[in-house]
């Protein structure tokens, strides 16, 4: 569940395995999980408002808008 979740970073961490992750709403690193009660499914759409959120509006030409 949790690599196609909204707030999962697969950035591996020092020392951790494969199977494990960071949760940005949880804010810990943890396992990949089958259930989880932050689940937000990470669809095109909500990728690319957040990525606007946090990076602000790129225009055509690649310049940043503010």
């Amino acid at each position: 569940m949790c690599p196609v979740c909204l707030s999962w970073d697969p950035r591996p961490e020092e020392g951790s395995g494969p199977g494990f992750g960071y949760c940005v709403k949880k804010d810990m690193m943890t396992r990949i999980r089958c259930e989880c009660n932050v689940f937000e499914e990470a669809t095109q759409m909500k990728v690319e408002a957040r990525n606007r959120k946090i990076y602000g509006q790129i225009n055509e030409e690649g310049e940043e808008e503010e």
